[in-house]
């Protein structure tokens, strides 16, 4: 009877299994801590009032330290010389969230997370919950397989196949902090306003508009208003091919 119910469990998971093996290049030993890593907060797979309704936060507040500690000892061996303010400058290249979003989305991982059906057409929104989900899925990996293995598992799966640093050396770090620069040399008025703020699902969006002497050009909307402001300065800097 034991047996049977451990192969039924097995069988249902067995596609997560594969799909999560293509994905990351390894078998999970705890398959439970990465469906929590791909829940969202939306997904209505319990009630709303039931205390045991789990979602991927935790795990992504333990997966941006792990990613962080890994990222910056990477940085610290591989620039000897630089100072803490260009370590810290590469570091948030590295894992901005505009990066990691892009990557979670390079590996498919938008194609494996729960989320409530109804945001399916937000691809603001998919973007940020893909990658949050990807440090959801460090933690994961963190409580399964321990430091070690993870450490591995972000050197060669993640900055070796997806970061650039020779690229990352001559990017731009902010959209908005070039907008600014470029305002002050050619002396013009540049100003950020918050347009509106509505909800959606219990969450506010922030509408940020962009001001040129005084006359709007571009917005920007997302959850976060820093975000908002940033989306819209990529914009406008797109426009002005800077």
């Amino acid at each position: 009877m034991i047996r049977g119910f451990i192969n039924s469990r097995i069988s249902r998971d067995k596609k997560l299994y594969q799909k999560l093996h293509n994905l990351l290049g390894f078998y999970p030993g705890k398959i439970s801590l990465y469906k929590i890593a791909i829940t969202h907060n939306s997904y209505r797979n319990t009630p709303n009032n039931d205390p045991k309704k789990v979602n991927n936060e935790r795990l992504e507040f333990l997966g941006d330290a792990v990613l962080g500690m890994v990222v910056a000892e990477k940085l610290y061996l591989k620039f000897p010389y630089k100072n803490e303010g260009f370590l810290t400058e590469m570091r948030s290249k590295i894992v901005g969230r505009s990066k990691l979003n892009s990557i979670g989305k390079k590996m498919g991982i938008h194609q494996l997370l729960h989320y409530d059906i109804k945001l399916k057409n937000n691809p603001v929104f998919i973007d940020a919950i893909t990658g949050n989900a990807f440090e959801s899925i460090i933690g994961a990996i963190y409580l399964d397989k321990g430091f070690q293995f993870t450490k591995n598992f972000i050197l060669n799966k993640i900055l070796e196949q997806h970061i650039d640093f020779e690229e990352l050396l001559i990017q731009e770090l902010s959209y908005k902090a070039k907008l600014v620069k470029w305002a002050q040399k050619e002396k013009k008025k540049l100003d950020f306003s918050l347009k509106n703020v509505e909800m959606e699902n219990k969450r506010k969006i922030y509408e940020v508009a962009i001001l040129l002497d005084d006359e709007e050009i571009v917005v920007g909307k997302n959850h976060s208003k820093k975000i908002a402001e940033e989306l819209a300065s990529q914009k406008f800097c797109l426009q002005l091919s800077i």
